[in-house]
């Protein structure tokens, strides 16, 4: 047992400034045995700065499908051939009852999504404005847009309109991304975080995990990420989906996903720290785990093209932790 060299890991993270490359370079090696004795450490580390707080948020897919890039993981690229839903960008009643229903089931953030490389139609664009002023009076949600590659200008409409947060994922490292994506390049993915900063608003800027990357690799998107000043990280893990460029790939073992987890808490020991998709099937039944791993939120109800498990059962899963889920009912009014 490695104990100096884990309890060193969670001293660097319990001063605030996270552990080094070369330290997360160690945790590829810890066994099963170290890494349920880094868990005690990541555990304490998420209660002192999240306290026994669970943040729960839920997106709604707003545009789908027939989108011209071909990131290998995405059922929605027009590239691949799959089942996944097509359907052009929703009226701005239905997104904002999508919003009622996530807040009415426990989430407290919201996020709209479309497909595509950025949402640049005036007219849809202006159809997300028009919802995100009605989510912002009509409930206690903070907002949030996941709308591709868009520029600082765009950005700013939004936050007028009152968006608190922009969500762009860098989906992998740098050194791997030429394996995942060849339609666009990394510095697109970096440029349209800095576009949504200088905007303004805060980022949500996380990646997907299980697409063949090395642990190495994982380290250089935790630093990348960190390098970014983002303020949420979503962590996803693969779900390899008929007809897709990764669908031949297994799903991550669950271990492994913890030592992910468990890694990006200790690089990233202040941020929140969401488990997104691949939760249910990744993790099954030891996801009451990713909490001590180091995380402080889940995406709760339905993905983008694939249905999440029962809202109540993972409020049942918080509170039998003896966490907490935060409810925008605490807020005041937007």
């Amino acid at each position: 047992m490695r104990k100096e060299l884990i309890d060193s890991m969670i001293h660097a993270a319990l001063s605030g400034a996270g552990i080094s490359r070369e330290q997360a370079l160690e945790m590829e090696s810890l066994s099963r045995e170290e890494l349920d004795f880094l868990f005690e450490g990541t555990d304490r580390v998420r209660d002192h700065f999240k306290k026994n707080d669970v943040k729960i948020c839920s997106i709604v897919n707003a545009k789908a499908g027939r989108c011209q890039e071909d990131c290998s993981f995405c059922s929605q690229s027009g590239k691949f051939k799959t089942d996944s839903p097509e359907y052009p960008l929703l009226k701005v009643d239905e997104i904002v009852a999508a919003a009622k229903e996530a807040e009415g089931f426990g989430a407290n953030e919201f996020s709209i999504v479309t497909s595509g490389t950025a949402l640049d139609n005036r007219e849809e664009v202006e159809v997300v404005k028009a919802a995100i002023r009605r989510i912002k009076a009509e409930t206690r949600l903070e907002v949030c847009c996941s709308l591709g590659l868009m520029s600082a200008e765009q950005m700013k409409e939004l936050k007028e309109a009152g968006l608190d947060r922009c969500h762009h994922n860098l989906e992998t490292a740098r050194s791997h991304f030429p394996n995942i994506v060849t339609t666009h390049s990394y510095e697109d993915e970096i440029h349209a975080v800095k576009n949504a900063q200088e905007a303004g608003l805060h980022v949500c800027v996380g990646g997907i995990f299980g697409m063949g990357e090395s642990f190495g690799q994982r380290v250089e998107l935790a630093f990348e990420i960190k390098d970014l000043g983002t303020q949420s990280l979503p962590v996803n893990f693969l779900k390899p989906l008929a007809g897709t460029g990764l669908d031949h790939m297994d799903y991550m073992e669950p271990y492994d996903a913890f030592r992910t987890i468990a890694l990006l808490r200790l690089v990233l020991p202040q941020i929140d720290l969401f488990v997104c998709g691949g939760r249910e099937e990744v993790l099954e039944e030891q996801q009451e785990k990713l909490f001590a791993a180091g995380a402080n939120g889940i995406l709760g109800g339905n993905y983008l093209t694939t249905k999440g498990q029962d809202p109540k059962k993972d409020l049942d899963m918080i509170e039998t932790l003896g966490l907490r889920a935060v409810s925008t009912l605490e807020k005041s009014p937007a």
